[in-house]
C-alpha cells in the first residue's frame, strides 16, 4: 500500500493551509462537466504514432481524434469568454468560489514567515481560471509581462505584491495566485522569431477560429471518436483518398495551438519548448519546499510524468503532505493502481475518496464545488467578497527566491 486514506479533519486542514507552502493541481475533472475528459486519447495517439499505418490512414485518424478534443475541448473556451451558455456560468461559478474562498485563506495566514501566494498548477489549457479571477478582480500572476505585447516568461512567477494604503502609508502584501498551465492554453500563442520563439497571449482565440474554420472544411468526413473508439477502428474506417494532403490545411492549424496534445511522448514535447519544460521545474521544485503543501483536485494521476515527480518529491521530502481528493470510491482504486510499485516511504501522499455509494442515496463525489465547500470553506473565514477594494498603489518586488537554483 503506497497511499495513505485518511480523514481529513477541519483541524489537520486548517493547519496545513495556515503553516504550509499552498499548492494545487487540476485535472481535468476540475473543469468538467463542460470539457469532455481526455479518456483513452492519450493511448489512441500514442498507439497511432508508433503503428505502421499508411501516410493517409495515420493523417484520418490524427485528425479524427484531433477534431473530438478540439469541439469538446478547445472550441467551447468561447462560450466561457462570452459568459453564455448554463455549462460556461456554472463553471465559472464554481472557479470563483475557489478563489474567494482562498483569497480569504490567504488573507487571514496566521504566519508571518509565509507569503500570502498559492501555486495553481493545471493541466488544463481552458481560460476558466483567468476569467473567474478577472471577475472578481482578485490577482492572478499567469507569468506575463508587457501591456501592448505580453509574453511569457517563467521569470515573472515569485514576485511579491504590495499594496500601500494613501492614507496612512501601510504596506500590505496582496494575496496572489500564480497559475502555471502545464499543458499550454488555448489562450497562448506562438510570438517571436523562430530563432527565438515566445509565447504571447491570443485573448480574442485567433489561432482558435483559424482552426475551427479548416475543421469546418473537412468535419464531415472524419470519423467521430468516443469513449469506446479503438485505434483498430478508427485505422479500419474508409480512408478519402489523398487524405494527407487532404487534411494537411486543418493538422497544420490545429499543430500551431500552444498546447501540449494528450500523447505519452508529450513530457519529449515538454522538453523541447524551454517554458514549458520550466514550469516542470517549477511545480518540482515547488513540492521539494519545506512544509509544503500539493492539493489534488479533477487528477486522475494517470500521467506518469507528473506522476513521477510527485512520487519523487514526497520520498525526498518527507515535510511534504500531498493530499489527493478521489472523485468517486471507483476512482480512488484506479489512483491507488497508479501508484502500484512506487516506494513511498514517508506515508505523505494522503488519498481522500468520499463514502461509498448508499442505496436509495445521492452519492457523493468529491468535484471542485463539494472540496470548495466541504473542505477549505470550512476553514476560510467568513467574507462576503474578497478584501481587495482600497485605493492602492501597487509595487511589485524581486523574487523572495532564486527560481534558477
Amino acid at each position: 500500500m503506497t497511499l495513505v486514506a485518511k480523514e481529513l479533519t477541519a483541524e489537520r486542514l486548517r493547519d496545513l493551509v495556515q503553516d504550509a507552502h499552498l499548492s494545487f493541481l487540476f485535472g481535468a475533472g476540475a473543469s468538467a462537466p463542460m470539457f469532455r475528459l481526455l479518456g483513452d486519447i492519450e493511448n489512441l495517439l500514442t498507439s497511432l504514432d508508433a503503428s505502421g499505418a499508411t501516410q493517409d490512414a495515420k493523417a484520418y485518424a490524427r485528425a479524427s481524434i484531433y477534431s473530438g478534443f478540439f469541439r469538446s475541448v478547445v472550441l467551447k473556451n468561447n462560450d466561457l469568454l462570452d459568459r453564455s451558455g448554463g455549462e460556461a456560468l456554472q463553471l465559472l461559478e464554481r472557479y470563483e468560489a475557489f478563489l474567494q474562498t482562498i483569497n480569504r485563506l490567504l488573507l487571514e495566514r496566521r504566519s508571518s514567515l509565509l507569503n500570502k501566494q498559492v501555486n495553481l498548477y493545471t493541466t488544463n489549457v481552458d481560460l476558466a481560471t483567468e476569467i473567474a479571477a478577472e471577475s472578481l478582480q482578485v490577482h492572478l500572476n499567469d507569468g506575463f509581462a508587457g501591456r501592448l505585447q505580453p509574453r511569457f516568461s517563467t521569470s515573472n512567477f515569485g514576485s511579491v505584491v504590495s499594496r500601500r494604503s494613501l492614507q496612512y502609508d501601510n504596506l500590505s502584501e496582496v494575496p496572489t495566485f500564480n497559475l502555471l498551465k502545464l499543458h499550454g492554453s488555448v489562450g497562448w500563442s506562438a510570438a517571436g522569431e523562430a530563432s527565438r520563439p515566445e509565447i504571447g497571449l491570443d485573448t480574442r482565440l485567433r489561432q482558435v477560429a483559424e482552426v475551427a474554420e479548416e475543421l469546418d472544411k473537412v468535419d464531415a468526413i472524419l470519423a467521430e471518436v468516443g469513449a469506446d473508439t479503438t485505434l483498430e477502428s478508427l485505422l479500419g474506417s474508409p480512408v478519402p483518398p489523398g487524405a494527407a494532403a487532404l487534411l494537411s490545411p486543418f493538422l497544420d492549424a490545429y499543430s500551431q495551438l500552444a498546447i501540449v496534445n494528450p500523447t505519452k511522448a508529450k513530457f519529449q514535447q515538454t522538453v523541447l519548448n524551454q517554458n514549458y519544460y520550466d514550469l516542470l521545474r517549477l511545480f518540482s521544485n515547488e513540492l521539494e519546499k519545506e512544509n509544503a503543501a500539493l492539493f489534488v483536485v479533477g487528477f486522475s494521476c494517470r500521467d506518469e510524468h507528473i506522476r513521477e515527480l510527485m512520487v519523487r518529491a514526497a520520498r525526498t521530502n518527507p515535510t511534504l503532505q500531498l493530499v489527493i481528493f478521489a472523485y468517486s470510491p471507483h476512482a480512488a482504486t484506479e489512483i491507488e493502481h497508479a501508484f502500484d510499485g512506487y516506494p513511498i516511504t514517508n506515508s505523505n501522499i494522503w488519498l481522500i475518496a468520499p463514502p461509498a455509494d448508499e442505496v436509495d442515496e445521492e452519492p457523493l463525489r468529491y468535484d471542485l464545488p463539494t472540496v470548495t465547500s466541504e473542505f477549505f470553506a470550512k476553514v476560510a473565514p467568513s467574507s462576503s467578497a474578497p478584501k481587495q477594494s482600497v485605493e492602492v498603489k501597487v509595487s511589485v518586488q524581486e523574487p523572495l527566491v532564486d527560481l534558477d537554483d
